[in-house]
């Protein structure tokens, strides 16, 4: 998502009206970088991350545990309103 915002950024609207009323020709789009300049000057370099395989594995749990957890309480969650609608 950095990589994404990092490409996506724009110049400040003050910094744009500023040098184009510097220029005097009052034309903003003439002021502003490329977008590819832009974002190369603000990259964001992803640096990868080595997990070990019981790192891994704990985060694939603790992911599995809170489905689950979703799933019952969902699953109860329906029997109960069965039980109320039928009423």
């Amino acid at each position: 998502m950095e990589v994404r915002r990092a490409e996506t950024l724009a110049p400040e609207p003050e910094d744009l009206t500023a040098s184009a009323a510097a220029d005097g020709t009052g034309v903003v789009a003439a002021t502003m970088r490329t977008r590819t300049a832009a974002s190369m000057s603000r990259r964001v370099i992803a640096r990868p991350v080595a997990l070990t395989k019981q790192q891994e594995y704990a985060f694939i749990r603790t992911d599995l545990r809170r489905l689950a957890i979703t799933a019952g309480l969902l699953f109860v969650m329906m029997v109960v309103l069965l039980f109320i609608v039928e009423a």
